[in-house]
């Protein structure tokens, strides 16, 4: 059994005393290794980062490398090489400067770009620029294009009626420029840098100068506001005229069939609706002698009759007796009337003068009351105006008609 194992023990037995008589220095190169590794591991091992490329600088073997550029992910290296990342994405730079137009006026703006760089030509931007490019190169270009394209116009022209041309015009400019002058020797129009686009994000004149463009835009649109106030006026004007028309041709054709009949009808049937209304009445006499009286009770919603209206108005209810006065305005009892004796004749037993026998005539000849009972309408003479029966005016207040004197 030992003869056929003796080709796998004897390798481990010289192992194991070749470890056992160097055990001291085995022991001392494990851990110059371990540390070495621990040192040395970042420069060993390379991560490079999403949107990133590398440039490896070789010390020993000439220089950058032209040939090789490490790409995202993990990268070995040899430890005395150098390895410079560089951001192959679009990227933006913001700068603010002060700018002079055409009519001298200076203007702070704000200019933001974008630029990328061309990551098949890393190396050659690497070795004849170096990672700040963007201050040795772009900067002063993009500054130097924006000076002189808004010295080339007006304020008004630069930030308003040309601003996109302006913007654009710097960028191609910076571009071309950049092309031409980043160009490694030798090699004529390689593209190391690109700006892509060019943005102008805010601008402020003198304080000066934005209170008097703000105050000239406030009156310009109140120059405006009255331009249209004075289109409205005019069609306010228009339409009024055409509602007139409309009007006027609307009474004409009305006009035409208005008569007393179809006007007294419209009246009573205006009495007839505020007489339904529960509301508090008021009475209302027309102007004319055929104006139609609405008379309405607080208490009641029908109208009243016309002589209740004249009782209303003041005057003495029918058949009632003023004071001093007869019914309705007759002379009193025993009154001579106008060329007559009282009722009619003499006093019963008395002998008239011409000799007849007494009381010739039948006694109480004359009718009393000559008027019929309530023979004219209540007030029916003008305001304040005599009564029905031709007796003294009756001035409507209440009080009674003076009666007549008698005649001797």
């Amino acid at each position: 059994m030992g003869f056929l194992f003796f080709p796998v023990i004897w390798p481990v037995r010289v192992v194991a005393n070749w470890v056992s008589s160097n055990y001291i220095g085995l022991t001392f190169f494990v851990v110059l290794l371990v540390l070495s590794v621990i040192v040395l591991w970042k420069r060993v091992v390379i991560i490079i980062p999403a949107g990133f490329t590398g440039v490896i600088y070789r010390p020993m073997l000439g220089g950058v490398d032209m040939n090789q550029i490490l790409g995202e992910g993990v990268n070995f290296v040899f430890p005395l090489n150098t390895v410079t990342e560089y951001d192959a994405r679009v990227q933006m730079k913001q700068i603010q400067m002060e700018v002079l137009t055409k009519d001298q006026l200076r203007s702070e703006i704000k200019v933001s770009f974008q630029f990328q760089v061309n990551k098949f030509a890393l190396p050659l931007l690497h070795k004849f620029v170096g990672p700040d490019y963007l201050t040795k190169v772009i900067l002063p270009e993009v500054t130097g294009k924006t000076r002189v394209m808004f010295a080339e116009l007006t304020s008004q022209e630069a930030f308003t009626k040309q601003l996109e041309r302006v913007v654009n015009e710097i960028a191609i400019m910076s571009d071309q420029v950049i092309l031409e002058k980043l160009g490694p020797p030798g090699l004529d129009y390689v593209r190391l840098v690109r700006i892509t686009a060019v943005q102008l994000e805010s601008m402020e004149f003198p304080e000066e100068i934005q209170a008097a463009i703000r105050s000239k835009i406030a009156e310009s649109q109140a120059a405006e506001a009255y331009v249209f106030k004075v289109q409205a006026a005019r069609l306010e004007a228009e339409r009024k005229e055409v509602e007139a028309g409309g009007i006027k041709k609307y009474q004409d054709i009305v006009n035409a069939g208005l008569t007393d009949n179809y006007l007294k009808i419209r009246g009573i049937e205006a009495t007839l609706k505020l007489a339904e209304s529960n509301n508090s009445k008021v009475v209302i006499f027309g102007s004319s002698p055929n104006g139609l009286p609405i008379v309405l009770s607080g208490d009641s919603t029908s109208p009243t009759t016309p002589q209740a209206s004249a009782s209303a108005a003041g005057g003495p209810p029918p058949g009632a007796r003023p004071p001093g006065g007869p019914p309705n305005g007759g002379p009193p009892p025993g009154a001579r009337p106008p060329g007559g004796s009282p009722n009619g004749g003499p006093p019963p037993g008395v002998r008239p003068p011409n000799g007849g026998p007494p009381n010739a005539g039948p006694p109480n000849a004359g009718p009393p009351n000559a008027g019929p009972p309530n023979a004219g309408p209540p007030n029916a003479g003008p305001p304040g105006g005599g009564s029905a029966t031709g007796g003294p005016p009756n001035s409507g207040n209440g009080q009674a008609p003076a009666a007549a004197p008698a005649q001797k």
